[in-house]
């Protein structure tokens, strides 16, 4: 999984509600190194001046977008998450109290 910083994060979660951000978007131009950062770590794509007319009317040559992979982002991280709790908290925890109730219960027979 892609590891991300706050502040990508809230540019991926703005890119995802409006789909195409021009580059003199002031999200973009308050921190560019941001949007760069996503590029290389192939969560957001440059789009080109044909596919944005279709969605919207943009009179820049470019824009960035989504990948794939960028749309799918906060699902991963949240099975991640998911599957870290599971496996570093709670099963070490169901362990615990098990081997505690079996060592409690086994005693007074030894």
């Amino acid at each position: 999984m892609t590891e991300t910083i706050r502040t990508e994060r809230i540019l991926l979660k703005k890119l995802a509600k409006r789909k195409i951000i021009k580059p003199n978007d002031p999200i973009i131009t308050k921190d560019p190194y941001l949007i760069k950062d996503l590029q290389n770590k192939g969560l957001v794509k440059i789009v080109s001046s044909t596919a944005i007319r279709t969605l919207t009317t943009y009179t820049n040559d470019y824009a960035y977008a989504l990948t794939p992979e960028g749309e799918h982002y906060f699902q991963k991280r949240h099975e991640e998450i998911k599957n870290f709790l599971f496996k570093s908290v709670l099963v070490p925890i169901v362990v615990s109290v098990l081997t505690a109730l079996l060592t409690t219960h086994l005693i007074p027979f030894i």
